[in-house]
């Protein structure tokens, strides 16, 4: 069977693709990635075939504008003029994305394609052919409602009335169906005889599309009024430690240190890099905590302090050293709010955009770990209370564990490869 993975967007939307290539490459499918430009590298190093989007598209997160929005620009005025402005170059890059998602399309011809949310193509391509495309996502709350939590795009808001939670998705979905009819409108004649009407996606995306949340259910339980194309895969992972060396150092570091914790941003940019950074280490090292940072996509900088109580990693495979420590601080992606749970990890979420706020209210009402300070909003007493919280409650960790023995029965390789292909 030869698979189309498309994905648009940060590591965090593309790693849940790639363990996806995994699981179907290893069962003896033929497997292209169409990704972002940046992640070339890695795609190739695994031996998928690799198509890459246009590079703007990830670059717009490293203008002013796009750090603003992801990491602390201020003001709520600056952080929505940021967002519209980013809005907007997305807007002049979209005919070249939407273009090569149908080019690839006709050359590769596959069986089966899985898309992500932003691969917007092929929402028409799934209205025309449901058991051929299908959706997958690494969130919650996009397209079918929960009434605990409103739809993603509010959760920095949310959670409201379950009447409000309800509405919420009315009002961004409806929303998101007008700019999709801007952008689509010139391609509706590859699909002759169907409708692209706002109330027409809108009914084949809540009851026939078929979407496979790559989410654990222990996380966040399937609602019972979805229906049964929605379907909730549990998290995979794909191994990624087999081509990297530990350190020595960083591992005598860890035996040195039996409980430590990670810091990392992961690919979250922001504009003020080193103030925050100062703030996070310097209260790590006054409450004499140790902890692995991991410097990443330029997030966080190093910091110079008097103390062995830091080591600094430029890049690190979280499933190396997650198992090896106590907890860990993060922006809240929803991968790395799901291997942390995996491996029993207490965890602290300092939120930068929309479904950060969600997996920290998740990690907050499942008593995983302290309510998180938004990085918009970070200071160092607010971070410096929930920071004691997070190392001192031991109600955290037994929980954590606990939850770390259920995620791992979840994920089933056999049940998506057959769920994805025979229906």
């Amino acid at each position: 069977m030869k698979i189309l993975l498309v994905s648009i967007g940060t590591r965090g939307d593309v790693e849940p693709f790639l363990a996806q290539a995994e699981i179907f490459s290893h069962a003896g499918h033929q497997v292209t990635c169409l990704f972002p430009e940046q992640f070339r590298d890695v795609v190739v190093q695994l031996g998928y075939p690799f198509i890459g989007f246009d590079k703007r598209f990830l670059e717009m997160l490293d203008t002013k504008s796009g750090k603003n929005v992801m990491g602390g620009g201020g003001n709520g005025f600056k952080q929505l003029k940021g967002y519209l402005q980013l809005v907007r170059d997305s807007m002049k890059i979209q005919d070249t994305l939407i273009n090569l998602q149908r080019e690839t399309l006709q050359e590769i011809v596959p069986d089966k394609v899985l898309f992500h949310p932003k691969a917007l193509y092929f929402y028409l391509c799934a209205k025309q052919n449901p058991k051929r495309f299908i959706l997958l996502s690494p969130l919650p709350c996009l397209i079918h409602t929960s009434e605990n939590y409103p739809h993603i795009g509010l959760s920095k808001w949310g959670p409201f009335s379950p009447r409000w939670n309800l509405r919420s998705y009315s009002f961004l979905n409806g929303a998101r169906h007008l700019m999709m009819k801007k952008m689509l409108k010139r391609y509706y004649s590859d699909f002759p005889g169907q409708e692209f009407s706002s109330n027409s996606m809108k009914t084949f995306e809540e009851k026939q599309l078929k979407t496979v949340y790559t989410i654990s259910p222990s996380l966040f339980p399937k609602p019972e009024n979805w229906p049964n194309t929605a379907y909730i895969s549990g998290y995979f992972f794909r191994n990624q430690t087999k081509e990297y060396q530990t350190d020595p150092k960083l591992e005598d570091w860890l035996k040195s240190h039996p409980k430590a914790a990670l810091l990392t941003f992961g690919s979250m940019s922001n504009p003020k890099p080193k103030y925050h950074s100062e703030i996070l280490i310097n209260l790590l090292v006054k409450h004499k905590i140790p902890t692995v940072v991991n410097l990443s996509w330029g997030g966080l900088e190093k910091v110079t302090v008097e103390s062995d109580l830091i080591y600094y990693v430029n890049q690190i495979p979280y499933d190396r050293v997650l198992p090896k420590i106590y907890g860990i601080i993060h922006h809240g992606g929803s991968g790395t709010t799901h291997q942390a749970a995996y491996h029993g990890c207490v965890q602290m979420i300092i939120p930068h955009i929309i479904d950060q706020y969600f997996w920290n209210k998740i990690i907050t009402n499942r008593q995983l770990g302290p309510n998180g300070v938004s990085i918009h909003k970070l200071t160092a007493d607010k971070f410096e209370h929930s920071l004691l919280e997070f190392w001192n409650n031991a109600n955290f960790k037994d929980q954590s564990l606990k939850l770390a023995q259920e995620i791992k029965t979840e994920s089933n390789k056999e049940a998506i490869i057959d769920y994805i292909s025979k229906n």
